[in-house]
């Protein structure tokens, strides 16, 4: 009973903390969650993790990240990491109280790079007792509250146009960190000292996220397909967000009010994803697609070289306005010779840089097109992260000869994903990789086998 009672503790806002516990708790959970992490790399992508990579607030995965991590793993990252997040700002919050500050410095932990100077600073406070003026009981109507929602979501919609726009930056602060504040304010004032209830909350909550969207797509910030994108990662952050806010609201008695501290964390937000943006270097990762083609592998050489027009594409995906291969090209023979891939945005330009016929054809990626035409209701909308966000670097097809005249035929491309969270936008850029080989490798062995 002992052991579930301080289980359920980690998760809950009551009490205080101290910085010693502060310490210990912290420590004892990031092994956990390294121990969680390293076994699912080992069962899943049979890679070992790094600690020391591993603790790197500037790495973005880079060092600890297998090229050819399956993306099943990624959606456990995910899964593991919420817990964890929850029990962080908690206990953030409850050290902060026991420190005599707001306890709304605890959203500091969401914050790229500012999070471990917090948590640092939090770690050495001596406890202090709260001043008794402070603790009154603030009284907010449903109109204050909307007038409160109103504010908040006006800043962080000129934080978000700062992060992508000022910054370009579209990482954890963009698309998890600032949901998760509007949902904490918001679930706030909805909840102290009356309680509104959840159902109102979750729809205040989601018409805000809404209305936000909605001024990305008036100001031509970004395109609908990027929003639709987002919003699977935007609104639970949003949601969890509420949920803290709420928790907070409880508590409201105890002096808890919005105050400059949250002004304080909107403006640490486009500083501390400038700061990540510069100091990091995402990895090149590698998705491998694989087709058996009924033809020798000198006949299927031909058709990787160079193939004629693939038909209109048949999936959805490709009706959202992502690129599309058409066609390819080469000119020259062996290596050095350019080779032309067409896709409904432009042509990627691949020197050949290994040319083993007819088992192996390797290239760089020197120039590429953008890799999706926005939808949007300007005829022109072109946001940052369509140039820098996701970037081809070099392909291989690999033909390997099987029994019976037949060929296994592979493809490979190695991409860097300059977007976060990591383990989210991977789910979307390996399935995006993946339908495009496909696409490619069945027409290769259609035009193989006829």
């Amino acid at each position: 009973m002992t052991s579930m009672t301080s289980l359920t503790d980690l998760f809950s806002l009551n009490g205080r903390v101290t910085r010693a516990r502060y310490l210990a708790t912290g420590v004892g959970l990031m092994l956990l969650k390294f121990l969680g992490d390293a076994a699912g790399f080992w069962l899943l992508a049979h890679e070992r993790l790094v600690l020391l990579d591993y603790l790197n607030p500037f790495s973005r995965w880079e060092g600890w990240d297998p090229d050819d991590a399956p993306t099943l793993l990624y959606a456990l990252v995910i899964a593991w990491a919420l817990p964890f997040m929850w029990i962080g700002v908690c206990m953030s919050a409850r050290r902060a109280s026991d420190a005599g500050l707001s306890l709304w410095w605890a959203l500091v932990f969401m914050v790229p790079v500012f999070n471990f100077l917090m948590i640092a600073i939090l770690a050495c406070l001596p406890s202090r007792t709260r001043d008794p003026e402070l603790a009154q009981t603030e009284t907010y109507t449903f109109r204050t509250a909307t007038v409160g929602i109103a504010v908040t979501a006006l800043l962080l919609f000129a934080g978000v146009a700062l992060l992508a726009q000022g910054v370009e930056s579209y990482g954890y602060a963009l698309f998890f960190t600032t949901p998760f504040l509007l949902g904490a304010v918001i679930g706030f004032l909805l909840r102290a000292p009356k309680d509104h209830g959840f159902l109102v909350t979750v729809g205040v909550v989601s018409v805000t996220l809404l209305v936000g969207c909605f001024a990305l797509l008036f100001f031509a910030l970004e395109g609908i397909i990027c929003i639709m994108m987002s919003i699977p990662i935007a609104l639970p952050a949003a949601l969890l967000g509420a949920l803290f806010g709420r928790a907070l609201g409880s508590r409201s008695g105890a002096g808890i009010k919005p105050d400059a501290t949250l002004g304080a964390i909107v403006l640490l937000l486009p500083l501390g994803a400038g700061i990540e943006k510069q100091v990091s270097v995402p990895r090149a990762r590698e998705v491998v697609s694989v087709i058996e083609v009924d033809a020798t592998p000198e006949e299927v050489w031909e058709n990787v070289v160079s193939f004629s027009e693939l038909p209109e594409p048949d999936h959805w995906l490709f009706e959202t306005g992502i690129a599309y291969p058409l066609r390819a090209r080469i000119e020259g023979e062996g290596v050095g010779a350019i080779r032309y891939c067409e896709f409904s945005t432009g042509a990627f330009v691949e020197p050949i840089t290994r040319w083993e016929k007819p088992t192996r054809l390797s290239f760089d990626v020197k120039e590429q097109p953008v890799p999706m035409e926005e939808w949007s209701f300007y005829a022109d909308v072109h946001p940052p992260h369509l140039e820098q966000s996701f970037r081809s670097v070099r392909g291989e097809f690999r033909l390997i000869p099987l029994p019976d005249g037949r060929t296994r035929l592979e493809g490979s491309t190695w991409y860097v994903l300059d977007m976060g969270p990591a383990p989210y936008w991977k789910l979307w850029s390996d399935e995006i990789v993946h339908r495009i080989h496909v696409r490619v490798l069945e027409h290769i062995k259609q035009l193989s086998e006829n």
